[in-house]
């Protein structure tokens, strides 16, 4: 067995967050600026696994569940891997920049180094893994971390590479406050349940939000528009409001933006923390105590 090493990005999404589990597409794109790397080195102790960088000592204790539910998977809950791990993480758990995803597109591709699974299977195997962080995976992480590329997804399995022709001054910033997919996915599922017209809506609502933005991602820079791009930022905001998504550090973060130049701004992810996705007049000048991450430069 030879060594192997595998290196996966994150991703941010636009739009169509939690609306995609129910059929609706989403807008997705590859954030290169941060990465996870995985080096196996095979020798003939029992596996060994070690980490470093962000979230280092969650991932090595993650990593035990994520291979008892691949081996699972194929029905080899026997086997006895042997070797030696390195994982070196730049990506944050909990807040919408797809660790989760990158995690077990590394994990599947290695799985795939050994042979136990086939490179048609790395998608559907990943997404299978990231069940546990998600509860229901849409896909939709899995797939941009595979593709490397802006993608409108929409499931069961329709992926389609966006040529994007219109760029915009966004960034991303953290709420400093954690948010846990699987529990936005409870909650926006009983906010449906308790409300089956208002959820339609909402869904409706976000659906629309993720139309239009193709459709200016998609224009010429003649066409370009910010103040649509204003009003379809707004709206997504609107929806994570109406599922209850925004408490704590979210809103709080986003009147900061606004109130320092920002004309509009969401959450990114699932919402409840984690990353906020803003728009900006020009390349932001100011010196935050929080990092910002430029999207397009």
């Amino acid at each position: 067995m030879s060594s192997f090493k595998t290196t996966t990005f994150g991703k941010w999404i636009f739009s169509g967050e939690h609306t995609v589990l129910r059929g609706g597409p989403a807008l997705v794109f590859p954030l290169f600026k941060k990465k996870l790397e995985l080096e196996y080195t095979p020798t003939s102790l029992p596996l060994s696994v070690t980490a470093s960088g962000e979230n280092a000592s969650s991932i090595e204790e993650l990593f035990p569940g994520v291979l008892s539910k691949a081996l699972d998977l194929l029905n080899r809950k026997d086997d006895k891997l042997t070797g030696a791990i390195v994982f070196r993480n730049e990506l944050s758990l909990g807040s919408g920049m797809g660790a989760s995803s990158s995690l077990c597109v590394a994990f599947s591709r290695w799985f795939h180094h050994l042979g136990l699974v086939t490179d048609t299977e790395i998608y559907e195997f990943a997404r299978q893994l990231e069940n546990i962080f998600h509860g229901e995976s849409s896909g939709v992480d899995i797939a941009v971390v595979l593709h490397e590329k802006p993608l409108i997804f929409k499931r069961p399995n329709i992926i389609e590479t966006l040529n994007v022709k219109n760029t915009f001054k966004l960034y991303l910033s953290h709420t400093d406050q954690k948010g846990i997919t699987k529990d936005c996915v409870n909650k926006v599922n009983e906010f449906i349940k308790a409300d089956p017209v208002s959820g339609k809506r909402v869904d409706d609502k976000m659906i629309q939000v993720t139309v239009d933005a193709i459709k200016l991602f998609s224009a010429s820079e003649s066409a370009r528009d910010p103040a649509q791009l204003i009003e379809i930022l707004n709206q997504g905001y609107e929806c994570f409001k109406e599922w209850g998504l925004t408490g704590g550090n979210v809103d709080k973060h986003i009147a900061f933006l606004k109130s320092q130049g920002a004309l509009a701004a969401k959450p990114t992810g699932s919402g409840g923390g984690g990353y906020v996705l803003s728009l900006w007049p020009d390349k932001i000048q100011q010196k935050f105590d929080f990092e910002t991450i430029e999207l397009f430069e």
